[in-house]
């Protein structure tokens, strides 16, 4: 994740929560991502006690015979080691994870700045390096906030389709046209909606976060036709969320990337 982001006088991203715990649930801040949320590589065949694997994080272990919770606290039995390396404009980050009953992979995920732009692109390869084919989702939670101010009715979140029938939103929202509308301040609730599903045409893999208030806005477009797009919320973030598909057969090689953007009303 990136803890934020500073550009013409402006600040993008800020953590969810103010007291940092490393093994908490959420603890993180901007386009943070996550593999695998509903159902890990192994979790299904692991008994109680043995291990499955995370991407990103490591050997995990299986605590109860439940279903997998992608907010439950799994103990780390082996943390994946990070390669890092980094220049002027770029920092890459590098884990290879050997798990049991044949589940290994390679990750390599890349953050660039774009020379003279201000824009960032968010680089993923991912190599099955198993013995059995990895079948999961990957999605990016793009915890947003900007400015500091909370999200709620000075915020307006786009995406690049639309519902023919305003659709309300835990009641203090709306998903209308194209955006997200907030008609009251979140204060303690939280918005969840989940805005598509299904065959993406090629171009749903995006979406631009505006607070009205300060007029600045970044937005993003990704190069992986995605399955779904969420949206939730709470007055720390705006979190526009694309999931997409990852099937590799053992050997093959998955790459894929997402470009962000940011703006302010005088740049």
């Amino acid at each position: 994740d990136l803890e934020r982001v500073d550009y013409a006088g402006h600040r993008f991203y800020a953590p969810l929560h103010t007291q940092h715990d490393p093994t908490g649930h959420d603890h993180v801040s901007g386009p943070t991502e996550e593999f695998a949320m509903f159902n890990p590589m192994g979790f299904g065949e692991a008994k109680v006690g043995e291990t499955f694997v995370k991407i990103g994080v490591g050997l995990l272990e299986k605590s109860a015979d439940n279903k997998y919770e992608f907010h439950g606290e799994y103990k780390i039995v082996r943390a994946g080691e990070w390669d890092i390396k980094y220049g002027s404009d770029w920092v890459s980050f590098v884990q290879k994870l050997q798990g049991e009953r044949g589940w290994a992979y390679r990750y390599r995920k890349t953050i660039r700045l774009q020379p003279g732009r201000p824009e960032l692109t968010i680089e993923h390869q991912l190599e099955n390096s198993g013995k059995k084919t990895i079948d999961i989702t990957h999605y990016n939670h793009n915890f947003t906030l900007i400015d500091n101010v909370p999200y709620g009715p000075d915020y307006n979140v786009e995406f690049p389709f639309t519902t023919d029938e305003p659709i309300p939103v835990n009641n203090l929202a709306w998903f209308r046209n194209n955006q997200i509308v907030v008609d009251e301040p979140l204060q303690q609730e939280s918005l969840k909606i989940q805005l598509f599903e299904g065959e993406d045409p090629g171009s749903y893999n995006a979406a631009r976060v505006r607070n009205n208030k300060t007029g600045a806005a970044v937005e993003f477009r990704g190069d992986a036709r995605i399955t779904r797009m969420a949206f939730w919320a709470v007055d720390r973030a705006a979190c526009p969320e694309p999931f997409i598909q990852i099937n590799l057969t053992p050997g093959t090689t998955k790459e894929w990337s997402s470009h962000y953007r940011f703006s302010t009303d005088a740049y």
